[in-house]
């Protein structure tokens, strides 16, 4: 089907062109109108003016005139062009005849004929064809009428957004109503036509143009866990900046969920509300119900207040349920593999050299045994940097915690941290001494084996340094080396007495190296030091500005021959740590190639690997490899990839794969089509869950642009497991 747009711009009338009269003649008829017709100029003063061009004007002045040839008619933001048009001021009518085309804010119409009231915005028009141009959706009916401006009823019409004699999918109807006020379009009596095969009749079909209530488009879905779903979403646009969704879904393994999205936006807060309950559930005979309430509010001269409250009914909710519900993304660790959840809250404060805040923080475990950090209710902190004199610089870290739990020790810990620094910088490298205080306070409560009060304080002295190498390239590239190591000194201490609430050993990467206390996260464990850091980076940047490659290796050099481990006793310590590497590689736009090591110098082995390659070579187009290494607990190698086959055909899938146990983790497939007005895709994906649970999805989804979409929607699994790839309709 031939859209209006097209036929409109093929054969658009010349405003002034070669006719009966010159260009200056054709400008005199619209001018004589004015003048000629005095009642016509008087309501023109009042109402909006009508503009006339035409090669030929007969009847100036009578109240009655006809135009002929390249007629185009200007009222307002409309205008009308046609090979006749009588103009019948009495009853402020138009009737125009031949080559029709109607032009109005949003919506094109081409007709054989039309009569209408212009000031009365009302008119009938004999087969049209019409184009509303936001969502390039067109169509034809055996008649059309305008109601009132902006609003036209057309009947025995269809409506699509797809082009040729047979649309990939249209609507018939024998009625449809566009309300360009309201931006929503209504039908009745509708068929949907697929390929031109009627597969779906409506007795009344609703959508917006723009944001409206109403129901919105169905989810369908499939899992091992909850068999076949069913979502049917109502939306409520409460107001410009406030609306609220609500869900019945059906699973037909656990029964019916009740969903509700709220979202709120002011200049100065914003926030979503999402409530999910599911009565008498099938699988645990018990009422399953999850609740999550982002908040963010910005209270002014710098403060603001924050609330992220996650809280759910039992620990299998978002393997459950965490995609199909559509809040998951909500929580820590994806999809269904969360060993916990967070909720915080709290003011703050920041200006240009303090930040402070008191904040609430719980966790709700979600694994079987698993254990949760401490809640931290309340955590007050308190920040601030100043420099001082030309170099120098005064850092301050305050903070107070009180842990809870409900089992172990539990208790207050105050802890200071204050750190004055010179830095030297020029163009050939930097210096920078830094001499800093650890101090901690304890009153422990449920103590045993604790004392019930306990203090530490540890000094540190560190100097940190490095040079920098710049070569230009004749051809304009620049290469940087930089040689830095940092020199730092803190006194070993045994802290066994201290009981462990925040910290953590993790692993260690080439920038933590030239971290103080590099082995621990968290203030309750505090590395002595006696050692040197040193390491090697460096960079090379293209004539045109893109980095080619960076890398850097690093280790440390310990001059103790003792540490504390994360119990807090004193156990022996190698003299020098592991080889810490990292490195990216573009040799060309598409090719990216990332690693990150580290190797044990005493035993010459790998401890550690994470490697990928990625190709991207144009839109739609990725192959990803990789590969994750950890002794003793990782061995996993994946590939995934993202690519066109055939015309507007892609093909997608993810394969995970544990080495060690010699089974897949993850296997996903895909297929996408993407027909311009239209486009579907499918997934089926395998997961193993934490807790060694599976479980298999499907996911399907169909997109009729400028209509409506139709399945569950599956980018952010996709964006998940297909790094680089996507399905945005």
């Amino acid at each position: 089907m031939k859209s209006p747009l097209q036929h409109l711009s093929a054969t658009r009338p010349r405003l002034l062109g070669a006719g009966r009269f010159s260009p200056r003649h054709r400008l005199w008829v619209a001018l004589l109108t004015a003048l000629l017709s005095p009642s016509l100029a008087m309501a023109a003063a009042v109402e909006t003016p009508i503009t006339l061009y035409a090669d030929q004007v007969n009847g100036l002045g009578s109240g009655h005139w006809t135009a002929q040839g390249h007629v185009e008619v200007l009222y307002g933001d409309r205008r009308i062009y046609a090979d006749t048009v009588h103009y019948d001021q009495a009853k402020d009518e138009i009737l125009a005849d031949g080559h029709v085309r109607m032009v109005s804010p949003g919506l094109v119409t081409a007709a054989p004929q039309a009569i209408m009231h212009l000031q009365a915005h009302q008119g009938i028009v004999v087969h049209p064809r019409y184009l509303i141009e936001a969502e390039q959706g067109h169509g034809h009916a055996e008649s059309g009428r305008e109601l009132s401006k902006g609003h036209y009823q057309m009947n025995e019409a269809c409506y699509t957004t797809c082009h040729g004699k047979v649309p990939a999918w249209q609507l018939w109807s024998s009625k449809i109503d566009l309300n360009q006020n309201d931006s929503y379009i209504s039908t009745r009596n509708t068929t949907l036509n697929v390929v031109g095969l009627p597969i779906l009749w409506m007795p009344y079909f609703s959508f917006p143009l723009k944001r409206h209530s109403g129901f919105l488009a169905p989810s369908l879905g499939s899992s091992t866990i909850n068999g076949f779903s069913l979502g049917v979403p109502y939306y409520f646009d409460i107001s410009n900046n406030m609306d609220d969704t609500f869900t019945l879904n059906y699973f037909a393994r656990r029964g019916v969920m009740l969903q509700n999205e709220f979202r709120y936006l002011e200049p100065n807060y914003s926030g979503k509300l999402y409530v999910d309950l599911l009565p008498s559930d099938q699988l645990t005979h018990k009422n399953v119900w999850a609740l999550s309430w982002q908040h963010n509010q910005n209270l002014g001269d710098g403060f603001s207040f924050n609330v992220n409250y996650n809280h759910v009914s039992y620990k299998n909710f978002l393997s459950d349920f965490g995609n199909s519900a559509g809040f998951g993304s909500s929580f820590i660790g994806g999809i269904g593999n969360a060993p916990y959840i967070t909720s915080t809250g709290g003011i703050y404060y920041n200006n240009a050299h303090i930040s402070a805040g008191a904040m609430l923080q719980g966790y709700q475990e979600l694994t079987p045994n698993g254990v949760a950090p401490y809640s931290q209710l309340p955590r007050l902190y308190a920040d601030g940097y100043w420099r001082v004199g030309r170099s120098g610089y005064f850092d301050w870290h305050s903070s107070f915690n009180y842990f809870s739990a409900s089992t172990g020790p539990v208790g207050q810990r105050l802890d200071l941290t204050p750190t004055l620094g010179w830095r030297f910088s020029r163009g050939w490298g930097f210096l920078e001494p830094q001499a800093r205080v650890y101090y901690s306070h304890y009153q422990i409560q449920r103590n045993a084996p604790y004392a019930r009060a306990i203090n530490r304080t540890l000094p540190a002295l560190s100097l940190k340094g490095g040079l920098n190498f710049v070569r230009y390239g004749e051809n304009g590239s620049t290469a940087l080396l930089q040689p830095i190591f940092k020199y730092t000194y803190i006194p070993l201490q045994a802290q066994n007495d201290i009981p462990v609430f925040d910290a953590s050993q993790p692993y260690q990467s080439f920038p933590m190296i030239f971290e103080d206390n590099s082995l621990y996260t968290g203030s309750d464990r505090i590395n002595a030091a006696n050692q040197v850091a040193y390491g090697l980076r460096g960079s090379w940047l293209n004539p045109h500005g893109r980095q080619i490659w960076q890398a850097a290796i690093g280790q440390i050099r310990y001059f103790n021959n003792e540490q504390i481990n994360l119990a807090g006793d004193i156990v022996p310590q190698n003299m020098q740590s592991n080889y810490f590497f990292q490195g990216q590689f573009s040799p060309l736009a598409t090719v990216n190639l990332l690693a990150s090591s580290q190797v044990n110098p005493q035993h010459g082995q790998l401890e550690r690997l994470n490697m990928r390659a990625q190709w991207l070579p144009g839109p739609q187009r990725v192959i990803n490899l990789d590969y994750r290494f950890t002794r003793d607990f990782v061995d996993q190698a994946g590939i995934s990839g993202a690519w066109p086959v055939f015309r507007n055909w892609q093909l997608l899938g993810s394969y995970q794969y544990d080495v060690t146990d010699k089974k897949p983790l993850e296997e996903l497939a895909g297929i996408g089509y993407d027909g311009g007005c239209w486009a579907a895709h499918m997934m089926v994906y395998h997961q193993i869950l934490l807790g060694g649970q599976s479980n298999n999805a499907i996911y399907f989804e169909i997109v009729l642009r400028g209509l409506t979409t139709i399945g569950n929607a599956s980018n952010g699994l996709l964006s998940q497991y297909v790094p680089g790839a996507s399905m945005e309709f």
